[in-house]
């Protein structure tokens, strides 16, 4: 019988994941003009949606900031959504057609109103 370890298979699914990162958006403001920046690699899907959530209250789904992003852009310039003041948003990068699949989380941020 062969034994294989949980640090072996962590050591195999390494390059499955994805290097997609997401930052917090700066002092992002209900209803004004802000910035996204991610980053990628070659091996990151082309295209994603961008959720808007906040773990802090029931149902986090806030809104979809963009559907079909080209990875390869690295930002987008946005009209952020009108949201109630306060901390624990998040973005959430998904796979376009499965939404299950989560690329990445910015840090969790605070919106001012």
């Amino acid at each position: 019988m062969r034994v294989i370890s949980l640090s072996s298979l962590v050591a195999l699914a390494a390059p499955l994941a994805s290097a997609f990162t997401l930052s917090a958006p700066t002092n992002p403001t209900s209803g004004e003009i802000t910035e996204i920046h991610w980053g990628f690699t070659a091996t990151d899907p082309a295209t994603f949606t961008l959720f808007l959530v906040n773990s802090t209250q029931a149902f986090d789904l806030k809104a979809t900031i963009g559907q079909n992003l080209q990875t390869s852009l690295g930002e987008i310039t946005t009209l952020w959504p009108v949201l109630p003041s306060g901390a624990g948003y998040q973005l959430r990068a998904v796979d376009v057609t499965n939404v299950d699949r989560v690329l990445a989380f910015s840090p969790a941020f605070a919106v001012s109103a």
